[in-house]
């Protein structure tokens, strides 16, 4: 799958992926109530403050590239148009949104290139019940587009690039469904988690704003 990779998809390719095999196990969603818990998900953050970040909040509010004016990373090209002049909390705000998240992911390998994952998410249910869901895909990006398909959030990705930032992952996506299309960002401890995300604010930009 293409989260084994870093890098850039060519923006005219057009990814769609199949469904597991008929004789792979169907995805199991089990709604948990809500009991008043707040989110423990967190949006990644440096942990500290350099000297170099306090010299450009002090000079200039806004950037060109709000993401490499914290990061030193470049946005993919069609996103950096869109986001010129924002700032960090519109940037993200914009482009993850947390109206479908992932709290929780874990994979375990299987033959033949599957994996089965676990994943605990927020979203996906009325009245801010949580749901687990318990699938076996070829990777984290085919398991998230079924999961939120089944969910009537079709998905559909035309650019993807991911890069590592810090300790961490940042996946960048361009997602269409029908005649809209948007960018949309997705932080994570791994690159699973990162394309999770990424595809989950992609969903919430397509279907909830």
């Amino acid at each position: 799958m293409f989260e084994d990779s870093e890098g850039t998809m060519n923006a005219s390719t057009l990814i769609r992926f199949a469904r597991p095999e008929t004789d792979w196990e169907r995805p199991t969603y089990t709604v948990q109530p809500s009991h008043g818990r707040r989110s423990t998900a967190k949006t990644f953050t440096p942990t500290h403050t350099t000297r170099i970040e306090k010299r450009r909040k002090r000079t200039r509010t806004f950037a060109e590239d709000p993401f490499r004016a914290r990061f030193g990373q470049r946005l993919p090209t069609g996103m950096r148009q869109e986001a010129r002049g924002m700032d960090w909390k519109s940037f993200i705000s914009t482009y993850a949104p947390t109206n479908i998240r992932v709290e929780q992911l874990k994979s375990q390998r299987l033959r033949a290139g599957r994996h089965h994952f676990e994943i605990a998410m927020n979203g996906l249910a009325a009245h801010g019940q949580g749901t687990r869901v318990s699938i076996t895909a070829m990777g984290a990006s085919s398991a998230m587009t079924e999961v939120l398909a089944d969910h009537g959030f079709n998905v559909e990705i035309r650019e993807f690039h991911q890069y590592k930032i810090f300790e961490a992952t940042v996946t960048f996506i361009y997602a269409t469904h029908n005649s809209k299309s948007v960018w949309a960002v997705g932080f994570g401890a791994d690159r699973d988690m990162s394309i999770a995300n990424a595809l989950c604010s992609a969903a919430s930009r397509l279907y909830l704003i």
